[in-house]
């Protein structure tokens, strides 16, 4: 059985039940499909980067999950007025655990913060927002990327998927998927290659040249229920994983 590692995202602010007795955390949708895809879901608590070295060793592969905007810094750019929230700590682990998953040769998944993160930690760049940075080349207008407050397994926007990629055997060449991001892929990091596109353009996946690094900007896990199409993106990368064992 594969062993998928997932950093996990925390509360880092006071709120009425925790009050500053703060919580790591994961939404039990990714670890429910990893389940149903057939592996073994364990959960990173927030660590330091000095720590990352351990974690992923004790995994066969790991999955980087959604959460806050990543800091522009780290892609060599400053923070505009349309930056969401950040989160260094968690930039900081989440960059060590990518560094050292490509070190001991473990493969990578990324969902929307996962998917962004993944990239910028192999040298990539991102749009820091769709709505107010990003003009399409195709002509066609702007995709609205952040359907909030739409429920969570909506389909929204189609997907173009290009021929002989991860993606191609699973979701086939146009699929419906949701959608929560007001960021996006600019620039593809080191042995990155587009897998699809928007309509107006930006990138919804990629992979590494070997496909052990891949990544959506949807969230599958919140559509696997209802949807069992959208579960394969889980079985695919654990079938993987397994044949890398």
């Amino acid at each position: 059985m594969a062993i998928i590692g997932i950093p996990s995202n925390h509360l880092n602010h006071p709120n009425p039940k925790h009050r500053t007795n703060y919580v790591d955390y994961t939404q039990q949708n990714y670890t429910a499909a990893l389940r149903e895809a057939g592996a073994l879901p364990v959960v990173f608590p927030m660590g330091s980067p000095e720590e990352a070295a351990e974690y992923v060793n004790s995994v066969d592969a790991v999955l980087l999950i959604g959460g806050q905007d990543v800091g522009p810094l780290f892609y060599g750019e400053d923070p505009t007025p349309q930056m969401g929230e950040t989160d260094r700590q968690r930039d900081l682990f989440e960059l060590a655990i990518v560094a050292e998953a490509r070190k001991q040769n473990k493969p990578l998944m990324g969902i929307c913060r996962g998917a962004q993160l993944i990239n910028v930690a192999l040298g990539g760049t991102l749009i820091q927002d769709i709505d107010t940075q990003y003009t399409p080349e195709n002509g066609n207008p702007i995709v609205k990327h952040d359907q909030f407050p739409v429920k969570w397994y909506e389909p929204t926007h189609r997907l173009d998927v290009l021929p002989d990629n991860f993606l191609t055997g699973t979701l086939g060449d146009n699929p419906i998927v949701n959608s929560f991001h007001h960021q996006g892929i600019k620039q593809l990091g080191a042995d990155l290659q587009p897998a699809a596109f928007a309509s107006d353009g930006t990138v919804e996946a990629y992979q590494s040249s070997d496909a052990s690094v891949r990544a959506v900007q949807y969230h599958p896990e919140m559509m696997f229920e209802r949807d069992k199409t959208h579960l394969r993106v889980f079985q695919d990368f654990v079938d993987y994983v397994n044949a890398q064992k």
